[in-house]
């Protein structure tokens, strides 16, 4: 069945590989790596020649050279290189280069080595996932020092957004990119089936079904599609009322309460119906999938709303809604924060970078704007901009809104090992149609061996 809908979509595909060649195309999931190589100008931000011109510039005394590594490639490569170019031209004391590292993970793992070697950057563009494995090696600066010194309130900070910035009581990265998991509906269809917008689990799985078009054996249209990725397990262990880890975080708490199982049972029963595509993580075509109209569903990042969008454009009726209940409404945040690694020589100045862009219009809030992330401070919210485009697009509005309903408790130090293990029990249960319970255990034994060696 797989085999003929990756068939179906080759001319989608060839479009969407079209679009990310001009930064367009999101990727599927907010934990999958940016898209492969560069953009012209994320290029050009890294040449030979704008490294010597910064090496002079520091050497003559004007100013500081501040080294930002980031994971963002595309349009959002694009936006990161143009807040750092509008940032270097508006002051005289400090210079940002900017380099592009590869996925989340790709960097993590070179900050980590560069650390060891002695050659960290000053600024490291972090997933909040990967935060504590660098925090509790003591790999960043606390900024709240900065913060406070500036006249500035971390409590400006969207709650959601800011509680997993912290790391015992330092606060060690500001938030940036973030995003709220959202369901992306193709509106046009659920009208024609009489469907209106699930808010439960038992509506989402009515719903999905009787979108869901079967012809002669083959399946013509999917009511959802779920993008290979740990991140929507996670919300539905939550909304089943439950918390992935135990209180002291020495097993799985999803399993002792059962939670875990009820979430892989409902997605196994939409898949077993018939009703769901679940991504293979070789090829995940989520984004395709829904942008085509070949699901009527997905569950996915408030981030690539924008791209969405402009592909989508008037083929049907686009919008989003939080993601359904369970017993309780929950979801996970996602995205990506700035930080300042300890071991930067120039703290004072990354600093007078990070404050920019928290602080001005060219900042954070032209990332937002550009790339349909969420606003991550409170006065960002409320300003004109933001507005104005909350009251173009309710989708952007009812993302955040959405954020209420965070729940970010699952991220722990030790949480990468962890996820790695997770990813193989996801990829047993939803791909290789394995056992759940004898799933659960093998995750379960390996977890143990993790979080208590």
């Amino acid at each position: 069945m797989k085999k003929k809908v990756l068939s179906m979509l080759m001319g989608v595909s060839i479009l969407a590989a079209a679009l990310a060649g001009c930064g367009k195309a999101p990727a599927s999931t907010e934990n999958s790596a940016p898209a492969p190589a560069a953009t012209d100008s994320a290029q050009a931000a890294e040449t030979p020649e704008a490294a010597e011109s910064a090496a002079g510039t520091q050497a003559s005394g004007e100013k500081k050279t501040v080294q930002f590594w980031h994971c963002m490639s595309g349009t959002n490569g694009d936006l990161i290189n143009q807040m750092v170019s509008d940032f270097n031209s508006s002051q005289n004391e400090v210079e940002v280069v900017a380099t592009f590292q590869g996925s989340y993970a790709e960097a993590a793992a070179k900050a980590e080595q560069a650390i060891f070697a002695g050659n960290a950057p000053d600024i490291l563009q972090v997933a909040q996932d990967n935060v504590g494995r660098l925090a509790v090696n003591g790999a960043f600066a606390d900024l709240l020092p900065h913060m406070q010194k500036d006249g500035m309130d971390d409590k400006d900070f969207v709650d959601a957004f800011v509680n997993d910035a912290y790391y015992e009581g330092k606060l060690v990265v500001i938030p940036f990119g973030r995003s709220a998991q959202i369901l992306h509906i193709n509106k046009t269809v659920l009208d024609e089936m009489g469907c209106e917008i699930p808010t439960t689990w038992e509506e989402l799985k009515e719903v999905a079904n009787k979108c869901t078009i079967v012809e002669n054996g083959e399946t013509k249209r999917y009511g959802l599609s779920v993008p290979f990725d740990q991140w929507e397990f996670f919300a539905l262990i939550q909304q089943a009322g439950g918390k992935f880890f135990n209180e002291d975080q020495t097993g799985l708490g999803c399993l002792e309460d059962g939670t875990a199982k009820e979430a892989f049972s409902f997605m196994k029963d939409l898949q077993d119906s018939g009703a769901l595509y679940y991504n293979d993580p070789a090829n995940d075509q989520d984004n395709q999938m829904f942008t085509s109209g070949m699901a009527a569903m997905t569950i996915n990042s408030s981030g690539a709303i924008t791209s969405r969008r402009e592909t989508i454009g008037d083929s049907f009726e686009y919008v989003v809604a939080p993601l359904v209940k369970g017993k309780i409404e929950s979801m996970p945040t996602g995205g990506n924060g700035f930080g300042i690694l300890a071991a930067s020589k120039e703290q004072d100045a990354a600093w007078k970078f990070m404050k920019w862009f928290i602080e001005d219009e060219k900042g954070g809030l032209a990332f937002v704007i550009g790339s349909g992330y969420l606003p991550f401070t409170k006065t960002m919210a409320q300003s004109d901009a933001i507005q104005n485009l909350w009251k173009e697009s309710d989708n952007y509005k009812i993302a955040y809104d959405a954020l209420q309903y965070g729940d970010d408790s699952y991220r722990i130090a030790n949480l990468t090992p962890v996820i790695a293990e997770f990813r193989t029990c996801i990829q047993a249960i939803m791909l290789d149609n394995q056992d759940i319970d004898q799933s659960l255990k093998t995750f379960s034994d390996s977890v143990d061996i993790i979080l208590n060696d």
